[in-house]
């Protein structure tokens, strides 16, 4: 039994060493699964990280299923990129939508080998307190049931091509949630739902990653902070953690760890180690956090915004 607990601690910190980049390859390869030939299902693919991933799978030989909810943009990207590319139009909160485009993209492409779960929206940025019930409902329907329901609907292709799924998430699946909660949240039970699935679906010859991004150059990261409170929050965080990646860079890391059917993404650089050692550094963020003055002020901001909002829906000003 301890020799059986010593191997699967081995093989484990083995796994999660070569999720490292720099590390993994001092390690040697693990198990190829290069995207050439194969054919991606990718959510929120009309613009930012899921355009990007579609862009450089489809340069490297790929078919790249493009799925959204609006279809103009996403069949101009399909014209654009030409052969081997095909759009679908399909909300990730419909799940008789999702199911339609993952069977037609079979009748397409003639299968699904990789899942990327990419669609997501930007949260309000209020407390939990004085947030919307709506919004932040609509976050978490998007956010983390509409990952679920990509996953489910594509899942019957995958399993027969024992492919690979990636469940595209953030740093804020152990980062703070403050002012952010209902997209923390979402990113937290993605981080769960992956976890859930690489056990689930080992026997099957599928494999599981969960992207654990930073700050993306895209409309999603300007939108989480565009609000002037917001930035007081950002101003508390060391400047690297915020400080937004190409959305190139963040495409490469995805199909890096599809060629790798890697359980875990990590980028830009300092996440891997921050991830390593979560229980300490998730500890000492909450702590900065709690006792910064500009935090405090911004959460004050949020409410005394939200009050406001709600006396002058009710038609009531200050005399």
């Amino acid at each position: 039994m301890i020799d059986d607990a010593v191997g699967l601690l081995g093989r484990t910190a083995v796994r999660t060493l070569r999720g490292i980049p720099v590390v993994g390859r001092l390690l040697g390869a693990a198990p190829s699964f290069d995207v050439e030939g194969r054919v991606l299902f990718i959510t929120g693919a009309a613009r930012g990280l899921g355009a990007e991933i579609a862009r450089q799978a489809h340069a490297r030989g790929a078919h790249v299923a493009l799925v959204g909810r609006r279809m103009a943009p996403l069949q101009e990207l399909a014209d654009d990129l030409g052969e081997r590319a095909a759009a679908f139009e399909a909300d990730v909160t419909d799940s008789d939508k999702l199911q339609d485009a993952a069977d037609a993209v079979v009748a397409r492409f003639g299968g699904i080998d990789v899942v990327i779960a990419n669609a997501g929206i930007a949260p309000p940025s209020d407390t939990i307190a004085t947030i919307d019930p709506a919004a932040f409902e609509r976050t978490v329907e998007v956010d983390l049931l509409g990952q679920w329901r990509t996953v489910r609907a594509a899942l019957p292709a995958v399993i027969e091509r024992q492919g690979h799924v990636v469940m595209v998430g953030s740093v804020y699946a152990f980062f703070n949630g403050v002012l952010a909660a209902s997209y923390a949240v979402s990113k937290a039970g993605v981080e769960q739902l992956a976890r859930t699935l690489r056990v689930e679906l080992a026997q099957h010859g599928v494999s599981v990653g969960y992207a654990y991004l930073g700050f993306i150059d895209t409309d999603l990261a300007t939108e989480v902070f565009a609000d002037d409170h917001v930035g007081a929050v950002r101003q508390a965080i060391p400047g690297f953690l915020t400080r937004p990646m190409t959305v190139q860079a963040a495409a490469a890391a995805v199909l890096s760890g599809v060629d790798r059917r890697a359980a875990r993404i990590s980028a830009p650089g300092w996440v891997a180690p921050m991830l390593a050692t979560r229980s300490l550094t998730t500890a000492v963020m909450d702590d900065v956090l709690m006792h910064n003055s500009g935090v405090t002020g911004a959460i004050r901001t949020a409410e005394a915004l939200r009050a406001k909002e709600v006396v002058e829906r009710a038609g009531v000003t200050d005399r």
